[in-house]
């Protein structure tokens, strides 16, 4: 496993192979999809020792720290792997690679107790560098969902970055926002000012708009698995914290497979 003490440099050279808001389009034959994971540095593990070398390209979609003892390790090996190869791993920010949620769920004390709290910086610089979204075999992921602002995938090539928080409406809402069932458009969500639900009809003409075949994302806390509006929306949580199960998603040519770890 990665130490506390080597994820400083590794995330600092991981940055440097980042730095733009939307990645270029990925097509290829063998994906795999990896929810939040928020600090399951086994989870982690089990997806490289079990997935990584028959895959063509790894996804994670975001949330990789707070709610447990050890995103600083989560991190670094994520990192570690993407510098060895970072054609084949994607690095996708969440809402919990964020000050807003770190101060409140873990990670800034994890961050002080182990590298003291200076060492918070690094991380920050880190997370504003991360990519908010990527088009894999025409699946836009990312980790919250559509956004009210948004009509087009090369949108979010032009949002502001780096940004922090972010401040950015449409950024903070491609981190934050849910799919529901039974609603039109969009609607205010319980996760707090400026987030949203987005609905069928606006899923659906976004997909149409854009030639997507549907999202793939993660965020919400469910077991393994869940498919929103006729199956176009597929969450994916990967962290056995709240007690479910960790779920994978493997993508292979026509066929995509759930598996619950």
């Amino acid at each position: 496993m990665i130490e506390a003490l080597e994820t400083p440099q590794l995330i600092r050279e991981a940055k440097e192979k980042m730095g733009k808001p939307l990645l270029e389009p990925r097509d290829v034959n063998r994906v795999i999809f990896v929810g939040d994971t928020h600090t399951a540095v086994d989870v982690t593990q089990t997806v490289f020792d079990k997935f990584y070398s028959d895959a063509d390209l790894v996804v994670f979609l975001g949330d990789y720290v707070d709610r447990g003892e050890t995103g600083v390790e989560n991190l670094g090996l994520i990192a570690s792997k993407f510098l060895d190869d970072p054609n084949k791993i994607i690095m996708l920010r969440g809402n919990h690679e964020s000050p807003l949620t770190n101060p409140y769920y873990g990670f800034l004390e994890e961050v002080t107790e182990k590298l003291g709290e200076a060492s918070y910086d690094s991380f920050k610089e880190f997370f504003q560098a991360m990519p908010y979204a990527v088009v894999v075999n025409n699946y836009l992921c990312l980790h919250g969902g559509i956004a009210t602002t948004l009509d087009t995938v090369s949108q979010i090539a032009d949002l502001p970055f780096p940004d922090l928080n972010p401040d950015d409406p449409t950024a903070f809402q491609l981190l934050w926002n849910d799919p529901r069932d039974m609603i039109d458009g969009f609607l205010p969500s319980v996760r707090g000012d400026g987030a949203y639900y987005y609905g069928s009809d606006v899923t659906e003409k976004f997909l149409a708009n854009n030639a997507l075949k549907g999202i793939i994302r993660g965020h919400e806390v469910v077991d393994g698995f869940r498919e929103d509006l006729g199956g176009k929306v597929i969450t994916i949580f990967s962290s056995k914290y709240h007690g479910g199960s960790a779920g994978v998603l493997v993508l292979d040519g026509d066929k995509m497979e759930q598996i619950r770890l």
